[in-house]
Parts: C-alpha cells; sequence; structure tokens
C-alpha cells in the first residue's frame, strides 16, 4: 500500500490511487470541480493543485499517481494562491456570479444565481478560498438557454458552464448515440449539442447522471409541478 507524506501527515491509499485521494483520507477539502471518480481526469479547473517535494513541481493532484514516499504540500500560501486564482478564472465564466452585501462582520459573500444553490461547489469553495468573483470579469456570456436545450428531465444554461467536461465524459460512458462535445474556440467555447441537435436526442439516458455531476447549475434537474 503506497503511503504518502502530505504536510508531515503519513497517510495509506489503495495502490492505482491519485494525490487527490490521500488529501481527501486526510480530511483536506481540496477543491476539484472537474473531477469525478470512474471519469478521467482532464485537468479542466487546475483547482486542486498541489507542489511535490521531491521531485520540486507544481502539478494536480486529481491527474497524479500516489507513490510510495512521495512528500506533498497541500495547504501553503502559495498553493491556496495558485487554487484562488484558478476558482477567480472559473468564476469569469460563470454567469451571476458576484459580490454580495457586506455581512455584519464586513465580510461580502460570493452570491450565485445559477439555480444549484449552496449545491453548487464554484460558490462554495469561492467562499472558502476568498476567491474574487469579479477579478476577471470580461464580457459575461448570455444566459439564454434557447428551445435547442429543452429536456423532459434537466435544464441547461450555457453560461453557467466552467468547461469541466464531466457531462461530456459520463454521456460517452452511457453509449449515447450523439452526447455532447465542446464546441468554438477562446472565450467562446461551449459544451454543445452536435450538428446543432436537441439536448433532448443528446442526452436520452444520461441527463440525470450528468446534472447530477455538475459543479455548479449549468445542468440540473427540472423541479417537480406543484
Amino acid at each position: 500500500m503506497p503511503r504518502v507524506i502530505v504536510d508531515g501527515c503519513e497517510v495509506e491509499v489503495v495502490p492505482g490511487s491519485n494525490v487527490l485521494a490521500a488529501l481527501r483520507k486526510l480530511g483536506l477539502d481540496v477543491p476539484a470541480l472537474c473531477y469525478l471518480p470512474g471519469c478521467t481526469p482532464n485537468t479542466a479547473c487546475m483547482a486542486c493543485v498541489v507542489r511535490l517535494l521531491d521531485p520540486d513541481r507544481i502539478v494536480p493532484s486529481c491527474a497524479t499517481r500516489a507513490e510510495d514516499g512521495m512528500r506533498v504540500a497541500s495547504e501553503t500560501a502559495e498553493i491556496r494562491e495558485l487554487r484562488r486564482t484558478a476558482l477567480e478564472l472559473m468564476l469569469s465564466d460563470h454567469a451571476g456570479a458576484r459580490y454580495g452585501a457586506p455581512g455584519p462582520d464586513g465580510r461580502r459573500p460570493v452570491l450565485c444565481d445559477c439555480g444549484a444553490g449552496e449545491v453548487c461547489r464554484l460558490r462554495k469553495y469561492a467562499e472558502l478560498y476568498g476567491a474574487d468573483p469579479e477579478r476577471y470579469r470580461g464580457a459575461q456570456r448570455e444566459i439564454a438557454p434557447g428551445g435547442r436545450y429543452h429536456h423532459p428531465e434537466i435544464s441547461y444554461e450555457p453560461a453557467r458552464c466552467i468547461l469541466c467536461g464531466l457531462c461530456v465524459q459520463l454521456a460517452r460512458q452511457a453509449g449515447e448515440p450523439l452526447g455532447l462535445t465542446f464546441v468554438g474556440r477562446g472565450f467562446d467555447v461551449l459544451v454543445d449539442v452536435p450538428f446543432n441537435e436537441s439536448l433532448e436526442q443528446a442526452l436520452r439516458t444520461a441527463g440525470r447522471r450528468c446534472a447530477g455531476a455538475c459543479p455548479t447549475g449549468a445542468l440540473k434537474l427540472r423541479r417537480a409541478p406543484l
């Protein structure tokens, strides 16, 4: 069983595990918004970075295999700043993320109207790391799902998407004939349905699983009618 030393604490993990598993086994709540067990790590968010001490380099913990004797620095000021920056870059893509009014303690909470509420993991970690939703604010993508994104079980708002790619992988795993893919370039990249088909055609069976894995409210379950 590989033993990894994280911030001076030794932890044993299952062979084949990644460094992220060692962090979580020690109770460290590290943001890994683009990672899901069973999916291939795509390092899209880069919010789970750590520093390996030998050899000395910064790596995404989700995509780094845990090896016996590996020494890791996870909670240094440098690493937390790198994670904060990664979160701020994602916030710049997440339409509706903003500061709220200062509370009694003078702190300004990060608000988000993506519809995921407290389940929005991007908002959760933005608060935890003190990420500024306005630092990299640019032109905002339009929040207009359109008729092509109709689906009986889920809703999709591309402007809320942070391009984690989990839904793309899950649709492929489910054997969806159409599925989802990345479309566009640069700031205009989005997760979309190929060939301008509908979301209902793209996610015939995997819609609920994709919504459950979404780290924001870009994909979410529709509320049952009252």
